[in-house]
């Protein structure tokens, strides 16, 4: 008569899970129990992280490489509430994380038992769903409905908590669903609406300056190509947010660049310019559109084509609002297009958006004699790189530098946090994508402020195989907030700059890692290289002036126009 814990094992293997990413504690070792079996027969991998925080990661990492759930696992307190930063960070960027909480029996839940943690009050708004199960029938629907909620509409994580004496229990018949049972959930629908396609195709062919804005969106629903073949039918330039520099190969002749606060100057004032804007999976956060005010100025109109119809109604109106799949409405309106027939003559817009390229290309690639200039590393490093790894990223000054000069050359390659801008997201998130995808090279982009929120978690790819390579710029501050106090607050630094602890190289050697200071663009490319052919984690230690800037950027509140590209203390 299996228990609890084994129909949930079972419940798990029957949603196809290889791999669980967390660490046991008293009120999940029942499940880490029953996992024995499948651990010992190769069944399902289990990775042993070294903080819950960086295991959602890693499972998040493992969901946007693979475009299947990331599984983690975590007892109850401080193992759970370890869950939500990264919880909340897969939450914003879109990414469908399934997390499997421990809890305390059911006679003990509401009487702060040890290590007792409201699961459902802490994680309700900051997951697509969570439940606490009251009896072990519940196990087998609730981890298919874990599934089907996570992977319908809008991807996002979910969190199934299921108190120790419900994974003790057990049960004589198992009845297995053939399909989810949610009351109450209705994933969005695609909705295609034939007059909308026409007028959004006759608004798309007699514009003179169109642009195509994609998003995460069009990564999720696999629409690149789709998109590829509306932008040549239309002639039209293609500009993204952050998350969707991994939809559009960044060697495509119509690709500009990611567009916002941080993004590159030409795509932002391509923007701005247009007299269409074709949105396609992109919820229009404040980082894309730093004022919705500026944007309304523009007069232009707006087609989106997005699966959330409440995106639409976030910032401003829109002239033609298509709700559903971006990979089925984007060819939809593609066919449409080519029925109506191209009428205008576009050559003038193309060469408009050259010369606002070649404008600020001047400003971007300065070189400066003993110092590595983070353009010329990101650049060495694409080159010693094989065309479809992927990189992940941290979160500050080193992400910016990305988002401006990193390459995406293949779809699904860029993994960064962009909604919730998670400090430690780029180790673990490379461990993850590794996982998932081992026959392919994985870089972890870091910053020394970033890497050091997560870095514990090198002693898990150490033990566990998992050979990404994290390339660390370290200017030895926090440089996004140190640039901001610079810039913006009468050059006030404060609670920013760090000493010379740690040794980069050393930290890592005391994983069992290889490490390598690289003082020069050959050193960066040699140990790359080296890490690449050791096939070992590895981490790269490349030194940054600390008053080098991430540009362009805005001022805090400014809009898009007010783009600074060269560096104002040079010039006051």
């Amino acid at each position: 008569m299996p228990n609890g814990a084994r129909i949930l094992v079972e419940a798990l293997k029957r949603e196809g899970v290889k791999v669980i990413f967390g660490i046991p504690g008293l009120y999940n070792m029942p499940f880490y129990d029953e996992l024995y079996y499948e651990i010992q027969n190769q069944e399902i991998r289990h990775v042993l992280m070294r903080h819950e925080q960086g295991a959602t990661h890693a499972a998040d990492g493992f969901a946007r490489v693979s475009g299947f759930p990331g599984v983690v696992t975590a007892t109850s307190g401080p193992g759970a509430t370890n869950l939500v930063t990264g919880m909340i960070t897969a939450y914003w960027d879109s990414s469908p994380v399934i997390a499997i909480t421990g809890q305390v029996n059911r006679s003990s839940i509401g009487k702060m038992a040890f290590q007792e943690s409201d699961q459902p009050g802490i994680f309700k708004d900051i997951t697509k769903y969570v439940v606490q199960l009251k009896t072990v029938s519940e196990i087998p629907i609730w981890i298919k409905n874990a599934f089907y909620i996570a992977t319908t509409g809008r991807p996002g994580p979910v969190l199934v908590d299921i108190p120790r004496d419900v994974q003790l229990e057990k049960m004589d018949e198992v009845e297995w669903p053939e399909k989810p049972m949610v009351r109450g959930y209705k994933p969005f629908r695609t909705v295609i609406e034939p007059e909308k396609l026409k007028k959004a195709a006759e608004i798309l062919v007699n514009a003179e300056k169109p642009i195509i804005l994609v998003g995460t969106g069009v990564t999720w629903s696999n629409a690149t190509t789709e998109v590829l073949n509306l932008a040549e039918t239309l002639i039209c330039p293609i500009i993204s947010t952050l998350p969707g520099k991994s939809a559009i190969p960044h060697d495509h002749p119509l690709y500009v660049g990611p567009m916002g606060y941080y993004g590159r100057a030409e795509a932002s004032l391509a923007a701005l310019e247009s007299d269409v804007m074709l949105i396609i999976g992109a919820r229009l956060s404040d980082r894309t559109f730093t004022s919705y005010d500026e944007m309304i100025e523009t007069k232009k109109k707006f087609i989106m084509i997005n699966l959330d119809p409440t995106d639409t109604e976030r910032a401003f109106k829109v002239d033609v609002a298509m709700y559903g799949d971006a990979k089925i409405l984007t060819r939809e309106l593609l066919n449409a297009v080519i029925k109506v027939g191209m009428k205008k003559d576009r050559s003038a817009w193309m060469k408009r958006v050259k010369e606002l390229k070649e404008y600020y290309a001047q400003f971007y690639y300065q070189d400066e004699p003993g110092k590595i200039k983070p353009w010329k590393a990101l650049k060495t490093i694409r080159n010693a790189i094989p065309r479809d790894a992927i990189v992940t990223t941290g979160v500050g000054q080193h992400q910016m530098w990305a988002e401006v000069f990193w390459e995406v050359l293949e779809p699904r390659t860029f993994l960064s946090s962009t909604g919730m801008g998670t400090m430690g997201f780029g180790l673990p998130a490379a461990m993850g994508a590794k996982v998932a995808r081992p026959d392919k090279v994985v870089v972890d982009l870091d910053g020394d402020g970033s890497f050091m929120m997560t870095g514990n978690n090198l002693a898990t790819a150490v033990d566990e195989h998992i050979p990404i390579i994290s390339v660390i710029f370290d200017n030895r501050s926090l440089g996004l907030v140190r640039q901001v106090q610079d810039l913006f607050q009468n050059k006030r630094i404060v609670g920013v700059d760090y000493g010379p602890s740690p040794d980069f190289v050393k930290y890592a050697e005391a994983f069992g890692a290889l490490g390598f200071n690289a003082d020069s663009y050959e050193e960066l490319e040699k140990a790359i290289k080296t890490a690449i052919r050791e096939n070992m984690p590895t981490v790269i230690r490349l030194p940054i002036d600390k008053n080098e800037l991430a540009l362009p950027t805005l001022p805090p509140g400014g809009k898009l126009k007010q783009v600074i590209v060269s560096d104002p203390r040079k010039n006051s």
